[in-house]
């Protein structure tokens, strides 16, 4: 019988470890730890919103969470935006890491912030939100890109849309810096989500089909699939024996 593994789950943009509820149970059933992390200032930490948080404090934040628990042989996970601290975390961290995956997840090289990979248009209008909102964070959506696959009258969709805090503006501006190639050598498994896909993921889906010796698997989900389709994200997690 394959040893348990241990994971750690990290979310992107607006979302916290409550965004994980349904994967969560679905890997504890089967004898697994999971860990899932909300970054300073966001989820249940939004009351540490706060100025100076850059990326740096998101890989802070995941790395600090490996030496606490003494995490050993992870598969850490992140999705969307979380991709970019996960892959901070491979660059600082390899040894405590078995297997990386990136679900539907933002990549960067090195020197790049968020907001250099996306569409102009995009990055502008997040940074005047932030300014019109105070200049900390970027508020959180009221309505949801249709790529996300949430959509009024669906079982979560309330939930979702009332959960989400404000993003941290720095975390989207200040680049983050890493040697050698995304994920520091440390076996890598994206999942692109394609129904539809996300357009602010186009550059990021290039990157990591650079990336030849990752395993890539196409998901039939929207981008938020941990909530809208939970079973075929544990379901891949689970595949992973590290």
């Amino acid at each position: 019988m394959p040893k348990p593994n241990t994971y750690l789950l990290a979310h992107g943009s607006w979302h916290g470890a409550w965004c994980w509820k349904h994967v969560v149970p679905l890997l504890a059933a089967r004898g697994h730890t999971v860990h899932a992390l909300s970054y300073t200032g966001m989820g249940e930490r939004a009351h540490l919103l706060a100025p100076g948080i850059t990326i740096d404090t998101f890989v802070a934040d995941i790395t600090g969470m490996l030496e606490a628990y003494e995490m050993e042989n992870v598969i850490l996970v992140g999705h969307s935006f979380g991709g970019i601290p996960v892959t901070g975390a491979a660059a600082r961290m390899p040894g405590r890491l078995a297997h990386l995956v990136y679900l539907d997840a933002a990549l960067v090289r090195s020197g790049q912030s968020a907001f250099d990979t996306y569409p102009p248009a995009d990055a502008r209008a997040r940074t005047e939100a932030a300014r019109a909102a105070g200049g900390l964070a970027v508020p959180a959506p009221t309505a949801l890109s249709p790529s996300w696959g949430l959509a009024p009258g669906m079982p979560d969709y309330d939930w979702f849309l009332r959960r989400l805090t404000p993003h941290p503006l720095g975390a989207f501006t200040t680049p983050l810096h890493y040697a050698g190639a995304p994920g520091n050598g440390v076996p890598a498994t994206y999942i692109t989500c394609g129904a539809p896909l996300n357009p602010l993921l186009d550059g990021a889906r290039a990157l990591a089909a650079e990336q030849t010796d990752w395993r890539h698997i196409e998901l039939d989900a929207p981008h938020e699939a941990m909530v809208t389709h939970p079973a075929q994200v544990a379901e891949i997690l689970l595949s992973i024996h590290p």
